[in-house]
């Protein structure tokens, strides 16, 4: 038994099937670790960019308290805000570098500096006019394997009917003590029925048993219909999922790129009526810390919808053929 396990793995392992399986696996965590390093990449851009807009905030707060027109907290309010986001630039290469690294290893290489792209070269796509068609599902591993098992339960269900069916083999060698050869023999009548008779009356004598066998494929093959069922099922909804979430993604985008318009305007404001002296520093940080945090969230939400097209490559069989 053990040795019979252990050849049904080598020959799974050894499958196309198989190959396939950790192939498309492979792929997929190569595109998720890719995408999450452009992520990276822009997120330190535009960390390193608010950095310097937030040097600018604290050289003016500075110059209007030489003028008498600030005082001291907000200086050093606007310090702080300066060095927890400096701070986060380390981080942020340390976690690109180990990505490399990361993405290096699945590329088979040895560790080191990948060259690629930008998050904004990446294109999402903002209409899906059609939805994916059941076919596509047939490339799924778990489709295939419960639909091949369906197939092998039904081929059982009719091996176990025509079971039932008397067999009278003619072959070389001796016929109920007779030659073969000697076709007189063979032909007697009362040779023939007994021969004809042991084929016919076999089945009969196994009557109990071939029916228990016949129900039992049957029921395996009712087994094997659901469960081929059920996976598709499963699978279907696993894409509709996925396409569903990737849609209420991307309908974020716009709204999104308002919030930054809008906060970007913000920050220009609150910094032009500082200087006026029509507005408060606190008004200053405010908008510059939101203005970076919907920067964040808008790369975020760039990496969210790249996932979903790896996800969707992942439910759709990995694109094997």
């Amino acid at each position: 038994m053990r040795s019979q396990t252990r050849a049904q793995y080598a020959n799974y392992l050894n499958s196309l099937e198989y190959r396939n399986l950790v192939q498309s696996s492979l792929v997929a965590n190569i595109a998720t670790t890719y995408y999450s390093l452009l992520a990276l990449d822009e997120q330190l851009r535009i960390t390193v960019e608010t950095v310097s807009l937030l040097e600018e905030s604290t050289a003016t707060i500075e110059a209007l308290k030489e003028a008498g027109e600030q005082n001291g907290a907000a200086v050093e309010q606007s310090k702080a805000l300066l060095y927890s986001t400096m701070v986060t630039i380390p981080n942020l290469e340390a976690q690109i570098r180990e990505t490399e690294n990361s993405l290096s290893v699945l590329l088979g290489r040895k560790p080191g500096t990948i060259e690629r792209a930008t998050l904004n070269e990446q294109d999402v796509v903002v209409h899906l006019e059609h939805g994916v068609p059941m076919q596509l599902l047939t490339y799924r591993p778990d489709v295939r394997q419960a639909e091949l098992s369906f197939r092998a339960a039904f081929e059982l269900t009719n091996a176990a009917r025509a079971a039932f069916y008397p067999s009278i083999t003619l072959g070389t060698g001796s016929v109920i003590g007779y030659d073969a050869t000697t076709l007189s023999g063979f032909f007697k009548p009362e040779n023939l029925l007994l021969s004809l008779i042991g084929g016919i009356t076999q089945p009969l004598f196994y009557q109990k048993q071939l029916t228990g066998n016949l129900k039992l494929t049957e029921a395996q093959q009712e087994e094997a219909l659901l469960t081929f069922e059920q996976t598709v099922l499963a699978a279907g909804q696993e894409v509709s999922d996925i396409l569903f979430s990737y849609q209420l993604s991307v309908s974020k985008n716009p709204i999104r790129q308002d919030q930054i318009n809008s906060l970007n305007t913000a920050v220009y404001f609150t910094q032009e009526l500082l200087k006026a002296g029509e507005a408060n520093y606190t008004e200053v940080l405010s908008a510059e810390q939101n203005l970076l945090s919907a920067q964040l969230d808008q790369v975020n939400d760039k990496l969210e919808q790249l996932q979903y097209g790896v996800n969707l490559y992942k439910a759709l069989g990995g694109g094997t053929r």
